[in-house]
């Protein structure tokens, strides 16, 4: 299916009492994060259902590549399941795309949710379903491992529909480029967004307010990976740029710099809005945010105002 003729589909709003389905396209879970993550989503008033291979272990993956997709495909064409919150990330998320049937999900349109490794999910289910994803808290990856009582009441708001969930400010973000943006909002995870390149789920950025987020890696690779991005054009007529806090990923040695550095790098003279350390990703706490959504992005104010909450 080819992006340029299909119109973007919002997923139908979550109620309460919801059937959601959990499936783990990546890597392994861990029971006891699983167990955690099931009764979160249990207290928020949705009812969990797991994917058969929820439990799979092949090497480094949830199962092989074929049963991964199965359990998405089985989710989609499942009535009774309103949405697909993916357990964790890992590794493995871009070898189910070439399984998975887009035009069955296109039909069956629903809520997607993760981040990490998922992002190239996201960005399949935009570009050949021309369905909204949301990037956001995982069961097994965010609510299995932290309390995260912020992330919990957008996560649950935002599915819902219910408009506080559209105005996000980050108090602890810091400023690297003050300006005001308006555009359409997408990224995800470094890595995947390089991974990306050169392929049918390659990220687009023009006229976008992109967020970037990754974890564990040391400044010379973010350094690389955010220079790929750069030389592949896709800084070009970006309207704004917001970072996630890049936990953990440090200098490995002292006079390394620090991510600031990287960036007056890339952005010497920035004439769009930047923002840096905000809760996207791997953090202690993250925002969930619909993909291709008409968001107004102030640096100064360190705030983001969603259109709607990418449901209907």
């Amino acid at each position: 299916m080819s992006k340029k003729t299909l119109s973007l589909i919002r997923p139908p709003k979550l109620n309460l009492g919801d059937k959601v389905g959990v499936v783990a396209p990546a890597g392994p879970v861990d029971k006891q994060q699983l167990h955690n993550g099931l009764d979160v989503i249990s207290k928020m008033g949705f009812q969990p259902v797991l994917g058969r291979q929820i439990y799979s272990h092949s090497r480094y993956f949830a199962g092989d590549d074929l049963q991964r997709a199965q359990d998405i495909m089985d989710m989609v064409r499942n009535p009774e399941i309103k949405a697909v919150f993916c357990a964790r990330g890992g590794y493995g998320t871009n070898r189910v795309l070439k399984h998975l049937d887009a035009k069955v999900i296109r039909a069956n349109a629903k809520i997607f949710v993760g981040s990490s490794d998922i992002t190239i999910l996201l960005h399949y289910l935009y570009l050949h379903c021309g369905v909204l994803g949301f990037h956001g808290p995982m069961v097994v990856g965010s609510f299995g491992r932290a309390p995260m009582p912020q992330s919990r009441k957008q996560f649950r708001n935002i599915l819902m529909g219910e408009a506080s969930a559209k105005s996000l400010h980050c108090q602890n973000a810091k400023v690297f480029s003050k300006g005001i943006a308006t555009g359409k909002i997408t990224g995800g995870c470094l890595t995947l967004l390089c991974r990306s390149l050169g392929t049918p789920y390659e990220i687009q950025t023009r006229n976008r307010i992109l967020f970037i987020e990754d974890v564990s890696e040391p400044l010379y690779k973010l350094d690389g990976m955010l220079w790929q991005l750069q030389v592949a054009g896709k800084f070009k007529r970006v309207r704004g740029i917001i970072f996630g806090e890049m936990v953990n990923c440090n200098p490995q040695k002292p006079g390394d710099g620090r991510l600031e550095d990287i960036l007056a790098d890339l952005f010497p003279k920035p004439d769009i809005p930047i923002l840096t350390h905000c809760p996207i990703g791997h953090s202690k706490e993250i925002w969930t945010l619909p993909f291709e959504t008409q968001t107004t992005f102030d640096a100064s104010t360190k705030s983001l105002e969603l259109k709607n909450c990418g449901v209907k």
